[in-house]
């Protein structure tokens, strides 16, 4: 399968229902789900629609981006959308994002899979990730 270069990631209320509901409207098929040790709150979900793959995970009301994913991270709802990205370079893309008034979410680091994490003015996550052949 061809890698997508930009992977759409929800955030939603009930992983559990968002996974009933897309296989009943979308024939969706789940790849993969890691849930919070010990809970049943979803912390990272992939599913294929068609061709194209999303990512998904358990969120919270009071806006935080999931259950010990992101630390402090709050803001007045929920965040409208978490982008998961390929990129050629991402210590680059993580110093221009800062640079341009993003809010450091996770430094690049080897043992994520040599990825990082900005929030953008927008109040977007943005998740960019390096594939390291």
């Amino acid at each position: 399968m061809q890698n997508q270069t930009v992977i759409p990631y929800f955030m939603v209320l009930n992983g559990t229902q968002f996974i009933e509901f897309t296989k009943k409207v979308f024939q969706a098929e789940v790849i993969k789900i890691n849930k919070l040790e010990g809970t049943e709150s979803i912390i990272h979900a992939e599913m294929r629609i068609g061709n194209s793959t999303i990512y998904f995970a358990d969120t919270s009301a009071d806006g935080s981006c999931g259950p010990g994913v992101c630390g402090e991270l709050n803001t007045d709802g929920l965040i409208p959308i978490q982008m998961y990205m390929h990129v050629a370079n991402v210590d680059n893309t993580y110093q221009n994002a800062i640079a341009e008034g993003a809010t450091p979410v996770m430094e690049p680091a080897e043992e994520n899979g040599y990825m990082g994490g900005f929030v953008d003015p927008f109040k977007n996550l943005w998740w960019v990730q390096t594939n390291k052949s």
